[in-house]
């Protein structure tokens, strides 16, 4: 295939970037999207997406059904195909404006979001921990993140893990240079595991408001309504707190067993990946809510009060169980 040459610079690397880009970044072609402000997010009524665009001084929320059917968007264009590719981002991102590059997770399996060190250096600990346990033949449990570190920098944890690398190394026929190849191996997973550890982190806030609602009973323990209101909130918490604690067992589990983690490389990766994403999604829902409890001093207040009635409302939405009653 011949190059593209660009018609502003003449210049075919400039036509390959500017290709390359309308791939990796939501770049629509129909002038509606190009509007100053233009973003996508979900509807916290309907959850589906939609384009929030300023028209003169109207504010407009539009569903793509609607957005379709109003800029005459064919099924089969490129931007209708751009729109699918929103939906599926807003998994994992609360907005999304046009131009913007498409989340990693639908482009290369990367997380499109951050960590911070400290999610890291928790990864890191707890394979740390898991080579050593290969090696002494016993399960070591450490949970804290200081004592995790200090086990990382102990020199005869670095004499095990050494040890741990020769002995996996010969059940993986590894010859030359094997430590190298291990040790970044070692690093992949650290990176991978750092996004379950920050996700671990923010899904303990959830944990965090049963305690705080808790202290709320303590300070409204005369109003009858709004105690028994949090008793029935405590037990919806119960069930995505479970749901959530299965599945970061299962993320844990997956690289529990080191040797095996390391063999099948690819395929934990893809797990962890998938893990990741999953909690992400579910993460997201939640933000809103956890943001306002961050923010909001547990004292009695109407904020908190109108807080309590929001989270309430939130629970009750996804999580509280209905019947269907049959006459027979």
């Amino acid at each position: 295939m011949s190059d593209v040459t660009d018609p502003e610079t003449g210049s075919t690397e400039g036509a390959a970037n500017a290709a390359a880009m309308r791939d990796t970044h939501f770049d629509f072609e129909h002038k509606v999207f190009s509007l100053s402000g233009a973003f996508f997010c979900i509807d916290t009524s309907s959850k589906q997406p939609v384009l929030h665009i300023l028209l003169g001084d109207l504010k407009a929320a539009l569903p793509f059904n609607t957005l379709m059917e109003s800029f005459d968007i064919k099924e089969d264009s490129r931007d209708s195909k751009l729109l699918d590719v929103v939906e599926k981002g807003l998994a994992y991102v609360k907005q999304i404006r046009p131009g913007e590059q498409i989340p990693g997770e639908l482009l290369d399996g990367r997380a499109s979001w951050s960590v911070e060190e400290k999610h890291r250096n928790i990864a890191r600990g707890r394979l740390t921990v898991q080579l050593v346990s290969s090696i002494s033949g016993s399960e070591m449990i450490v949970v804290k993140a200081d004592e995790l570190e200090q086990i990382v920098e102990d020199p005869q944890t670095k004499q095990r893990v050494k040890a741990a690398f020769k002995d996996i190394a010969a059940k993986l026929d590894l010859k030359d240079n094997y430590e190298q190849y291990l040790t970044d191996r070692i690093e992949d997973l650290t990176q991978e595991l750092s996004y379950i550890e920050a996700l671990r982190d923010r899904f303990n806030a959830i944990r965090a408001i049963s305690g705080k609602l808790t202290r709320l009973t303590q300070i409204y323990r005369t109003d009858r309504t709004l105690c028994n209101e949090v008793a029935r909130m405590q037990g919806l918490l119960g069930k995505p707190l479970k749901d959530y604690d299965a599945i970061f067992e299962q993320a844990d589990a997956q690289t529990g067993e080191i040797f095996g983690a390391l063999k099948s490389f690819d395929t934990t990766v893809t797990f962890i990946r998938k893990i990741r994403d999953d909690l992400r999604a579910r993460l997201l829902e939640w933000e809103d809510i956890l943001q306002a409890w961050d923010t909001t001093p547990v004292e009695k207040s109407t904020a908190i009060e109108q807080l309590q009635k929001q989270t309430y409302r939130f629970l009750a939405n996804r999580f509280m169980e209905t019947k269907v009653w049959i006459r027979k």
